[in-house]
């Protein structure tokens, strides 16, 4: 499995760019608007990767932040919502108003993202209702800290049960408290 990779952006798109690595192989790799606005054709880059193999395809999408990387990670676990949509919802939805969106239940932020309807956002919503935080005074920082255990593949009521009980204030903090209290 491949988590990251750099290299020489040799070719950029807005949603596509082609990473040579030293080695002299070439990937193609996917990318968000956001993404792709943080560097630019020749400059060396190291991408975090989200690697999907299918019957019929192998593609990499590669991301800057960790946070956006997670919430691609969620999305594409959604019935119906696959790897072009969640790339579609990264590329308009920046992670803060994605995680604020799910906390508010805002359907109008989701229906906003060009293929995404009353229905899909309703369905995001619902299906990612898991990541939702339930404490009191949340944030934030939780927020990611609970979308991050759960790609990590812990049960949502174990992680709210452990994030109320955290008392760090950044999110990888948290993640690395709540692991040591699921553990």
């Amino acid at each position: 499995m491949i988590v990251a990779i750099e290299g020489i952006v040799s070719k950029k798109e807005p949603t596509f760019v082609v990473l040579k690595t030293s080695s002299g192989i070439s990937y193609g790799i996917f990318v968000s608007l956001f993404c792709s606005s943080n560097f630019e054709k020749g400059q060396k880059v190291e991408f975090l990767i989200t690697q999907i193999i299918k019957e019929d395809s192998h593609k990499l999408y590669g991301f800057l932040d960790i946070n956006e990387q997670r919430m691609f990670e969620l999305l594409i676990k959604i019935s119906g919502i696959g790897a072009t949509t969640a790339m579609t919802l990264c590329s308009s939805l920046d992670t803060n108003t994605f995680y604020m969106a799910l906390q508010n239940s805002d359907e109008s932020v989701f229906k906003k993202v060009p293929g995404i309807g009353p229905k899909s956002a309703k369905r995001i919503i619902a299906e990612l209702s898991d990541a939702k935080i339930n404490i009191e005074n949340s944030n934030q920082d939780q927020a990611q800290a609970l979308a991050a255990l759960l790609s990590l593949g812990f049960k949502q009521d174990n992680i709210l049960k452990v994030l109320k009980t955290c008392e760090s204030k950044n999110t990888s903090d948290i993640i690395k408290e709540a692991l040591k209290k699921l553990a």
